[in-house]
């Protein structure tokens, strides 16, 4: 239909609304979008649009002061005006109510905002003052009162120069000198800034970090280059337009870090739903090497649920995999991995992912499994009981609750850390492995829980505290019993920071896996120990506790909404008490029951191809035949999903990667080397085994290189998923609890990537400053956090390299008779010593600190023998054709 089409039905239509007085008139608008001839819509890639339906164009952006511009022709709202003349005179009379209640809402906004804006002008005034007289001393005449404009002073201050004005007090003839042009401006400026920037801080609850974030400082310098006529963007442009295109930016650099590369290290999909602020979410992510964690979409599942819908595992699927169908047209068969936690919905949903791409694998994510051990352990009963007592140390000294005891114990954790305050750990079930780390610190501040139950401010308050409380902690068998439980499972915790780390760890897994095996079972006899004694009578009073939760002890700040992790479907295991009589043996009952989603095909197949020396140590004493069809099976599934098995390709695949292997293994062929296998190896050193093999296996071999590539890549947990809903529920609080899902969605994406962004630089800053090699966790460094199990070693001596031969520069200062040359020989031959090669029953000791110089021989060294009297000492001549270096490397290579 033409536009004069759309004219003349429109005059028809004003025509018949005139004649006919029966026509009903608009109702008060109380905003544009209640108007029958304005649409909002969506288009089908969720952009945003309006429509007006006098003129029939549509606009992109829901922007309610253009609509209302354009429907009353009117100019300054950057939008066409309507073109149409079918408008009646009762929407007329609406629209131009509604423009004129918009102007007047923003002259009054205008006017409020000049009023605040000339209160804060005289306040910063007398700040500035305040500030400059504080910096530096001020001199009387030349800092103008907050009330005064400086121009008039400072102007003539300024241009003095120029008739070479002398200072006040001065009767000599003026000094003339030549002002820089930054010179000629306002002293008061630099500390107006200051102080409103602290102003803006202080006022609005910002973190007083934001005064030196690299992200405000730019906007300082870019604010240097624009012109007085720059007005910044208001409330509506940063929500709207400019948080889109933000949000484009971000996302579209996530996506080129995580598709860079992905054909060799592949990419891992997580995540994870949450209920926050009412709303039921599910998050999802991606992880690749280049991009740790990368936020992809945050779903409001509201919709899906209020249509009669089900949070189910299709639902779930289909929400993955649009996203998985975007990678995988860039990058066939790039995904690799899917990660969920264990509820049955979202490991169904995995299972469906693994139907439609099946290449893919599932796994569950490791904290969750650490996180079920520590719940089904803190079921037992005495570990109810420590848990009971924390939660109630928790309560009365850590918790804020009451107010005295906490200043008190605050005051003695000060006294006892160096003047620096140390408070408890609240746990919550909710949180893994919250109770063993909040045991962890209550154990670090015994002494100031006993230094602060044992003062006087303490003993002459009125507390309302449990006296049995107060007489638990003053028991040392508590102590103890608290320290001996923390040790039995804190090997696990290791197995829950590794799971933790945003780093490729997937060759680590198993490993650490198999070591939990053998620490737990020597804490075994531990526990049974512990067992045998809480059976006495003396340990009543901790069962006497009441087995409520103390108030304040719940997983929500400041009385601020929780956010509810809790799936909409229990987990697929049963929780069933372990049939074992000890303690120790229902320990360990547990982890083999856990265990199991653990030890997966990715895990065994990191563990065999890893190139760590201490773990390739374990795999080659312990690979079995299932290890290796845990292999074949990963291999079957991300090569040949799609052949036979007994097809001929699938055969050269695995022959040809065995083969491979075992070259790998002995260290032969591409990986004879010697130089790869260097501990000095930054690769091998930072645990980085994904890059060993890109660098030594990916172009040397046909499918070992790429295969060891892809699974020592993959992360081993969803902790990142966990820490998002932080990134959400910081965003998505207080007055911003109503934001939006499609607001939160984006600024949570910006807040998150940039937080990982800067997190990341800062980890590899410390890895620069670094030269700590990789370490792993063993039984020794689990005994050497707890006294009791300390085995107490003698500081070992420093080492010392000896060079058994005469070097290059001892050939120059043999000769030389001077301090230099005599200190650098003490410093390579004092203090060794040597058994005579002529006279074996003779043993020498050199003397540290004075040798002897003998005209022809030159420099010679004084040995001793056992039970030589200081000047009966023995000369050895420093000369490669004497025996000196001899006698050396025979006694320092037996």
């Amino acid at each position: 239909m033409s536009d004069t089409d759309d004219e003349e039905d429109a005059e028809d239509t004003e025509v018949e609304a005139i004649l006919s007085p029966a026509e009903t008139p608009p109702r008060k608008l109380n905003v544009i979008w209640e108007d029958d001839k304005i649409q909002k819509y969506l288009d089908d890639d969720g952009k945003q649009h309006w429509k007006c339906l006098w003129c029939c164009r549509t606009f992109q952006h829901w922007n309610a002061t253009k609509a209302l511009f354009h429907v009353n022709k009117e100019n300054g709202g950057e939008v066409r005006k309507c073109t149409s003349h079918a408008i009646d005179p009762l929407h007329k009379q609406a629209y131009k109510k509604l423009l004129q209640k918009y102007r007047q809402q923003k002259d009054s906004q205008k006017n409020l905002v000049e009023s605040k804006k000339r209160s804060s002008d005289e306040y910063l005034a007398t700040a500035s003052v305040a500030y400059t007289s504080r910096k530096k001393k001020v001199t009387p005449g030349t800092v103008p009162s907050p009330g005064e404009s400086p121009a008039a002073g400072q102007t003539q201050a300024q241009l003095g120069f120029l008739h070479g004005t002398p200072s006040s007090g001065q009767s000599t003839s003026p000094r003339y000198h030549q002002q820089k042009l930054g010179d000629v401006v306002d002293p008061q400026s630099e500390a107006s800034l200051t102080m409103a920037i602290a102003d803006l801080i202080h006022s609005c609850g910002l973190p007083f970090s934001l005064a030196s974030h690299h992200k405000f400082r730019r906007v300082l310098t870019l604010s240097k280059t624009v012109t007085k006529k720059y007005v910044p963007p208001g409330r509506n442009k940063v929500a709207g337009e400019l948080l889109d295109l933000n949000y484009q930016l971000y996302k579209q650099k996530n996506m080129e870090c995580l598709q860079k590369e992905a054909n060799i290290f592949g990419i891992t999909f997580f995540g994870d739903g949450a209920t926050v602020k009412k709303s039921p979410l599910i998050n999802i992510l991606a992880s690749s090497v280049h991009l740790p964690v990368g936020c992809l979409r945050i779903v409001d599942c509201s919709g899906h649920l209020e249509s009669d819908g089900h949070k189910d595992a299709t639902y779930i699927s289909s929400l993955f995999i649009p996203h998985i169908t975007e990678m995988e047209d860039k990058t066939p068969k790039c995904t690799d991995l899917v990660i969920f936690d264990g509820a049955s919905n979202v490991q169904k949903a995995g299972l469906l992912l693994e139907a439609k791409f099946p290449h893919l694998s599932v796994m569950h994510g490791a904290e969750h499994v650490i996180s079920l051990f520590f719940h089904d352990v803190f079921h037992l009963h005495e570990f109810a009981l420590l848990k009971r007592m924390n939660r109630r140390i928790y309560k009365y000294f850590g918790s804020g609750s009451m107010h005295s005891p906490y200043a008190i114990f605050s005051k003695h954790t000060r006294d006892h850390n160096s003047g620096k305050s140390i408070g408890l750990i609240r746990a919550a079930d909710t949180r893994m492995g919250g109770h063993v780390i909040s045991m962890l610190r209550t154990l670090r501040l015994k002494d100031a829980l006993l230094s602060t139950i044992s003062s006087a401010s303490f003993l002459q308050g009125k507390f309302k505290i449990e006296k049995k409380i107060v007489d638990v902690l003053k028991r040392e068998t508590t102590w103890e019993f608290m320290e001996k439980f923390v040790r039995a499972v804190f090997p696990v915790l290791i197995v829950l920071r590794l799971a933790d780390k945003k780093e490729p760890v997937m060759d680590k897994l198993y490993f650490y896996v198999r070591r939990m095996d053998k620490t737990l079972e020597k804490s075994q006899d531990i526990l049974d120990e512990l067992q045998l004694q809480m059976k006495g009578v003396s340990w009543r009073i901790l069962s006497e506790l009441d087995d409520d939760d103390p108030p304040g002890d719940d997983d929500s700040d400041n009385g601020s909404e929780a956010i509810d992790y809790s799936s909409d479907s229990n987990t697929e295991d049963s929780n069933a008490p372990a049939p074992e009589t000890t303690l120790g043996q229902k320990v360990i009952g547990f982890w083999k029951k856990r265990r199991d989603k653990l030890v997966c095909d990715f895990s065994i197949a990191g563990w065999l191809l890893s190139p760590m020396q201490e773990i390739r140590n374990d795999s080659d004493e312990n690979m079995t035949g299932e290890h290796r069809d845990a292999i074949e099976r990963l291999l079957k599934k991300m090569y040949g999903a799609e052949l036979a098995d007994d097809s001929d390709e699938m055969a050269k695949i695995l022959n040809t990667f065995w083969a491979e292997f075992e070259q790998f293994q002995n260290k032969l062929g591409p990986y004879e080397k010697a130089y790869i296998w260097n501990p000095t190896n930054s690769d091998l050193q930072f645990g980085k085994s994904h890059m060993w093999h890109k660098k030594n296996s990916f172009f040397q071999t046909k499918i070992l290189g790429k295969f060891a590539c892809r699974v020592c890549s993959k992360i081993v947990g969803i902790g990142s998923a966990e820490r998002n809903w932080g990134d959400v529920k910081h965003l998505k609080s207080m007055k911003r609890s109503h934001l939006s899902p499609e607001a939160v969605e984006k600024q949570a994406t910006i807040y998150g990537a940039s937080c990982m962004a800067d997190a990341a630089l800062a980890r590899e800053k410390a890895q620069e400053n670094t030269s700590d090699p990789y370490k792993f966790w063993d039984d020794e460094d689990f005994d050497s956090q707890f006294d009791m199990f300390a085995v107490q070693k003698q500081p070992s001596a420093k080492k010392r390299y000896i060079k058994c031969y005469l070097e290059s520069w001892e050939k120059d200062h043999v000769r030389k008779h001077d301090d230099v040359s005599k200190a650098k020989f003490l410093k390579k031959y004092g203090g060794l010593e040597f058994d005579d090669i002529d006279h074996l029953d003779q043993h020498y000791k050199i003397d540290n600190h004075d040798m002897d110089y003998r005209r022809g021989s030159g420099w010679c060294v004084k040995a001793y023998t056992d039970g030589d009297k200081p000047e009966d000492w023995t000369p050895w001549v420093i000369n490669y054709e004497e025996a000196l270096h001899t006698c050396l490397a025979t006694y320092y290579t037996k």
